[in-house]
Protein backbone atom coordinates (compact mmCIF):
# COMPACT_ATOMS: atom_id res chain seq x y z
CA UNK A 1 0.00 0.00 0.00
CA UNK A 2 1.69 3.55 -0.78
CA UNK A 3 0.97 6.88 1.03
CA UNK A 4 1.30 9.89 -0.91
CA UNK A 5 0.79 13.20 -0.38
CA UNK A 6 -2.64 14.25 -2.75
CA UNK A 7 -1.71 17.62 -5.18
CA UNK A 8 -3.18 20.65 -3.95
CA UNK A 9 -4.88 19.18 -1.01
CA UNK A 10 -3.67 18.83 2.59
CA UNK A 11 -4.61 15.34 3.75
CA UNK A 12 -2.36 12.59 2.52
CA UNK A 13 -3.93 9.79 1.12
CA UNK A 14 -3.08 6.20 1.04
CA UNK A 15 -3.34 3.96 -2.05
CA UNK A 16 -4.58 0.19 -2.10
CA UNK A 17 -3.95 -1.10 -5.92
CA UNK A 18 -5.11 -3.97 -7.84
CA UNK A 19 -7.14 -5.71 -5.74
CA UNK A 20 -9.65 -7.93 -7.20
CA UNK A 21 -12.81 -8.09 -6.68
CA UNK A 22 -14.36 -11.55 -7.89
CA UNK A 23 -12.72 -14.91 -7.16
CA UNK A 24 -11.84 -17.69 -9.15
CA UNK A 25 -10.64 -17.18 -12.91
CA UNK A 26 -8.85 -13.50 -12.77
CA UNK A 27 -8.99 -11.49 -15.89
CA UNK A 28 -5.57 -11.58 -17.27
CA UNK A 29 -5.97 -7.48 -18.31
CA UNK A 30 -6.53 -6.98 -14.88
CA UNK A 31 -10.18 -5.79 -15.55
CA UNK A 32 -11.45 -7.53 -12.66
CA UNK A 33 -9.65 -5.10 -10.01
CA UNK A 34 -10.04 -1.56 -7.79
CA UNK A 35 -7.93 0.50 -6.78
CA UNK A 36 -8.72 2.18 -2.77
CA UNK A 37 -7.92 5.24 -1.98
CA UNK A 38 -8.06 6.04 1.39
CA UNK A 39 -7.36 9.22 3.93
CA UNK A 40 -5.17 8.74 6.31
CA UNK A 41 -5.50 8.07 9.95
CA UNK A 42 -9.19 8.20 9.29
CA UNK A 43 -11.41 6.02 10.04
CA UNK A 44 -15.43 5.38 9.60
CA UNK A 45 -15.63 7.85 6.44
CA UNK A 46 -17.97 8.00 3.84
CA UNK A 47 -17.21 5.61 0.72
CA UNK A 48 -17.51 6.28 -3.28
CA UNK A 49 -17.57 3.55 -5.78
CA UNK A 50 -16.23 5.28 -9.21
CA UNK A 51 -16.90 3.81 -12.71
CA UNK A 52 -15.02 5.83 -16.03
CA UNK A 53 -16.22 6.65 -19.15
CA UNK A 54 -14.99 5.38 -22.53
CA UNK A 55 -18.30 4.14 -23.95
CA UNK A 56 -17.93 0.59 -22.58
CA UNK A 57 -15.14 0.08 -25.08
CA UNK A 58 -11.88 1.91 -23.25
CA UNK A 59 -10.75 3.29 -20.24
CA UNK A 60 -8.72 1.98 -17.50
CA UNK A 61 -8.26 2.92 -13.68
CA UNK A 62 -4.53 3.83 -14.46
CA UNK A 63 -6.39 7.18 -16.17
CA UNK A 64 -8.27 8.01 -12.79
CA UNK A 65 -5.65 8.82 -10.13
CA UNK A 66 -6.82 12.18 -10.31
CA UNK A 67 -10.76 11.21 -9.04
CA UNK A 68 -9.51 9.03 -6.22
CA UNK A 69 -7.03 11.56 -4.80
CA UNK A 70 -9.37 14.30 -5.22
CA UNK A 71 -11.97 12.48 -2.71
CA UNK A 72 -9.49 10.77 -0.62
CA UNK A 73 -7.86 14.54 0.08
CA UNK A 74 -11.83 15.34 1.17
CA UNK A 75 -12.08 12.90 3.27
CA UNK A 76 -14.16 10.26 1.64
CA UNK A 77 -12.56 6.66 0.72
CA UNK A 78 -12.67 6.08 -3.45
CA UNK A 79 -12.68 2.80 -4.90
CA UNK A 80 -11.82 3.66 -8.57
CA UNK A 81 -12.55 0.35 -10.34
CA UNK A 82 -11.97 -1.36 -13.41
CA UNK A 83 -14.30 -3.25 -15.55
CA UNK A 84 -14.32 -5.77 -18.76
CA UNK A 85 -14.78 -3.73 -21.85
CA UNK A 86 -16.82 -4.34 -25.22
CA UNK A 87 -15.59 -6.06 -27.61
CA UNK A 88 -14.18 -8.78 -25.64
CA UNK A 89 -17.38 -9.04 -23.59
CA UNK A 90 -21.44 -7.35 -24.22
CA UNK A 91 -24.10 -6.34 -21.93
CA UNK A 92 -24.57 -7.22 -19.27
CA UNK A 93 -21.02 -8.11 -18.21
CA UNK A 94 -20.40 -4.42 -17.75
CA UNK A 95 -22.98 -3.79 -15.49
CA UNK A 96 -22.30 -7.64 -13.55
CA UNK A 97 -18.92 -6.22 -12.85
CA UNK A 98 -19.75 -3.13 -11.77
CA UNK A 99 -22.51 -4.91 -9.34
CA UNK A 100 -19.44 -7.53 -8.06
CA UNK A 101 -17.07 -4.37 -7.03
CA UNK A 102 -19.52 -2.73 -5.34
CA UNK A 103 -20.67 -5.79 -3.11
CA UNK A 104 -16.45 -5.88 -2.88
CA UNK A 105 -16.33 -2.68 -1.37
CA UNK A 106 -19.67 -3.01 0.95
CA UNK A 107 -18.15 -6.03 2.26
CA UNK A 108 -14.10 -5.15 2.95
CA UNK A 109 -14.26 -1.36 2.78
CA UNK A 110 -14.56 -1.42 6.96
CA UNK A 111 -10.84 -3.23 6.60
CA UNK A 112 -9.60 -0.25 5.41
CA UNK A 113 -11.35 2.58 7.53
CA UNK A 114 -14.23 3.21 5.23
CA UNK A 115 -18.38 2.73 6.58
CA UNK A 116 -19.85 0.27 4.84
CA UNK A 117 -23.49 1.87 5.55
CA UNK A 118 -21.90 5.11 3.51
CA UNK A 119 -21.29 3.77 0.48
CA UNK A 120 -22.16 6.13 -2.79
CA UNK A 121 -21.71 5.50 -6.75
CA UNK A 122 -20.31 8.13 -8.72
CA UNK A 123 -19.35 7.45 -12.50
CA UNK A 124 -19.24 9.72 -15.99
CA UNK A 125 -20.53 8.97 -18.99
CA UNK A 126 -20.85 5.13 -19.57
CA UNK A 127 -20.06 4.69 -16.03
CA UNK A 128 -22.52 6.61 -15.31
CA UNK A 129 -24.84 4.93 -16.87
CA UNK A 130 -23.31 1.79 -15.06
CA UNK A 131 -24.13 3.75 -12.10
CA UNK A 132 -27.13 4.65 -12.90
CA UNK A 133 -28.29 1.40 -13.78
CA UNK A 134 -26.64 -0.40 -10.80
CA UNK A 135 -29.30 2.19 -9.05
CA UNK A 136 -32.41 1.24 -10.72
CA UNK A 137 -32.33 -2.49 -12.01
CA UNK A 138 -32.04 -4.89 -8.59
CA UNK A 139 -31.55 -7.84 -10.54
CA UNK A 140 -27.32 -6.88 -10.59
CA UNK A 141 -27.12 -6.35 -6.63
CA UNK A 142 -29.37 -9.17 -5.96
CA UNK A 143 -27.07 -11.43 -7.85
CA UNK A 144 -24.41 -10.08 -5.07
CA UNK A 145 -27.08 -10.80 -2.39
CA UNK A 146 -28.02 -7.43 -1.67
CA UNK A 147 -30.86 -4.61 -2.87
CA UNK A 148 -30.49 -1.55 -3.80
CA UNK A 149 -30.84 0.07 0.12
CA UNK A 150 -27.12 -0.79 0.19
CA UNK A 151 -26.43 2.33 -1.92
CA UNK A 152 -26.06 5.13 -0.23
CA UNK A 153 -26.69 7.91 -3.01
CA UNK A 154 -25.97 8.34 -6.79
CA UNK A 155 -23.87 10.78 -8.67
CA UNK A 156 -24.33 9.97 -12.46
CA UNK A 157 -21.75 12.61 -14.21
CA UNK A 158 -23.04 13.25 -18.00
CA UNK A 159 -24.91 9.89 -18.39
CA UNK A 160 -26.99 8.57 -20.70
CA UNK A 161 -30.82 6.85 -19.02
CA UNK A 162 -32.38 5.46 -22.39
CA UNK A 163 -30.24 2.80 -24.54
CA UNK A 164 -32.56 2.66 -27.08
CA UNK A 165 -32.95 6.38 -28.20
CA UNK A 166 -30.62 7.90 -30.89
CA UNK A 167 -27.04 8.60 -29.62
CA UNK A 168 -26.85 5.57 -27.42
CA UNK A 169 -27.52 1.95 -28.71
CA UNK A 170 -28.88 2.60 -32.52
CA UNK A 171 -25.78 4.52 -33.01
CA UNK A 172 -23.16 2.79 -31.51
CA UNK A 173 -20.92 -0.95 -31.91
CA UNK A 174 -23.63 -3.29 -31.84
CA UNK A 175 -21.14 -5.50 -30.02
CA UNK A 176 -21.62 -3.33 -26.98
CA UNK A 177 -26.09 -4.37 -26.32
CA UNK A 178 -26.65 -6.27 -29.25
CA UNK A 179 -28.94 -5.53 -32.22
CA UNK A 180 -32.16 -6.50 -30.32
CA UNK A 181 -34.34 -3.44 -29.07
CA UNK A 182 -36.32 -5.35 -26.26
CA UNK A 183 -32.52 -5.77 -25.33
CA UNK A 184 -31.64 -2.10 -25.76
CA UNK A 185 -35.18 -1.19 -23.46
CA UNK A 186 -34.28 -3.47 -21.04
CA UNK A 187 -30.24 -2.35 -19.99
CA UNK A 188 -31.74 1.30 -19.47
CA UNK A 189 -31.87 2.50 -16.20
CA UNK A 190 -34.84 4.58 -17.09
CA UNK A 191 -36.88 1.44 -17.83
CA UNK A 192 -36.24 0.62 -14.12
CA UNK A 193 -37.19 3.11 -11.57
CA UNK A 194 -39.13 3.35 -8.74
CA UNK A 195 -39.44 4.73 -5.20
CA UNK A 196 -36.84 2.41 -3.87
CA UNK A 197 -33.87 4.09 -6.00
CA UNK A 198 -31.54 5.19 -3.79
CA UNK A 199 -30.81 9.37 -2.95
CA UNK A 200 -29.48 10.51 -6.80
CA UNK A 201 -27.77 13.88 -8.20
CA UNK A 202 -27.57 13.76 -12.09
CA UNK A 203 -24.59 16.27 -13.46
CA UNK A 204 -24.06 16.98 -16.66
CA UNK A 205 -22.50 19.55 -18.98
CA UNK A 206 -24.19 22.65 -20.82
CA UNK A 207 -21.23 21.76 -23.89
CA UNK A 208 -22.85 17.74 -23.15
CA UNK A 209 -24.42 16.80 -26.72
CA UNK A 210 -27.87 18.47 -26.96
CA UNK A 211 -29.52 14.30 -26.87
CA UNK A 212 -27.97 13.71 -23.46
CA UNK A 213 -28.84 16.98 -22.12
CA UNK A 214 -32.00 15.76 -23.15
CA UNK A 215 -31.76 12.44 -21.50
CA UNK A 216 -30.65 13.66 -17.91
CA UNK A 217 -34.09 15.91 -17.92
CA UNK A 218 -36.24 14.17 -19.08
CA UNK A 219 -34.71 11.39 -16.66
CA UNK A 220 -34.53 13.49 -13.35
CA UNK A 221 -38.42 14.38 -14.05
CA UNK A 222 -39.17 10.45 -14.55
CA UNK A 223 -37.24 9.24 -11.62
CA UNK A 224 -39.48 12.12 -9.44
CA UNK A 225 -42.40 10.79 -11.25
CA UNK A 226 -41.64 7.69 -10.10
CA UNK A 227 -41.56 8.74 -6.65
CA UNK A 228 -37.74 8.58 -5.72
CA UNK A 229 -37.58 10.83 -2.96
CA UNK A 230 -34.55 12.27 -3.47
CA UNK A 231 -33.91 13.91 -7.46
CA UNK A 232 -31.55 16.62 -7.88
CA UNK A 233 -30.01 17.99 -11.52
CA UNK A 234 -27.97 20.43 -12.35
CA UNK A 235 -26.10 21.24 -15.30
CA UNK A 236 -22.84 22.96 -15.26
CA UNK A 237 -21.97 25.96 -17.24
CA UNK A 238 -18.72 26.30 -18.94
CA UNK A 239 -18.15 22.31 -19.32
CA UNK A 240 -17.65 19.80 -22.26
CA UNK A 241 -18.78 15.85 -21.94
CA UNK A 242 -15.05 15.15 -20.99
CA UNK A 243 -13.91 18.89 -18.84
CA UNK A 244 -16.83 17.73 -16.60
CA UNK A 245 -14.97 15.12 -15.05
CA UNK A 246 -11.07 15.76 -15.81
CA UNK A 247 -11.00 18.96 -14.20
CA UNK A 248 -11.83 17.18 -10.81
CA UNK A 249 -9.08 17.82 -9.37
CA UNK A 250 -8.97 21.32 -10.19
CA UNK A 251 -9.12 23.64 -7.11
CA UNK A 252 -13.00 24.58 -6.19
CA UNK A 253 -14.14 22.76 -9.33
CA UNK A 254 -17.76 22.86 -9.06
CA UNK A 255 -18.29 19.05 -10.43
CA UNK A 256 -16.13 17.93 -7.22
CA UNK A 257 -17.82 20.14 -4.94
CA UNK A 258 -21.06 19.34 -5.51
CA UNK A 259 -20.11 15.61 -5.07
CA UNK A 260 -18.26 16.13 -1.86
CA UNK A 261 -21.10 18.01 -0.56
CA UNK A 262 -23.68 15.55 -1.77
CA UNK A 263 -21.55 12.61 -0.04
CA UNK A 264 -21.08 14.33 3.60
CA UNK A 265 -24.38 15.98 3.68
CA UNK A 266 -26.07 12.48 3.52
CA UNK A 267 -23.59 10.48 5.24
CA UNK A 268 -24.28 13.47 8.20
CA UNK A 269 -28.02 12.78 7.77
CA UNK A 270 -28.01 9.16 7.98
CA UNK A 271 -26.01 9.47 11.66
CA UNK A 272 -28.25 11.61 12.91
Amino acid sequence: MATVAAAGQSATVRVARDLPYVTGARDPGGKDTLDLYLPEGRTNVPVIVSFYGGGLTAGDKAGQVFIGQRFAAAGIATAVVNYRLSPGIRHPAHIQDAAASFAWVKRHIGEYGGNADQVFVIGHSAGAYLAALLATDERYLAAQGLTLAAIRGVVPVSAFYWVEKTGVAPDRDKRIWGTERETWIDASPAHHLSARVPPMLLLYADGDDAWRRQQNVEAAAALTAAGASKVAIVMLPGRTHNSIWSRIADPDDEAATRIVRFVTSMAASSSR
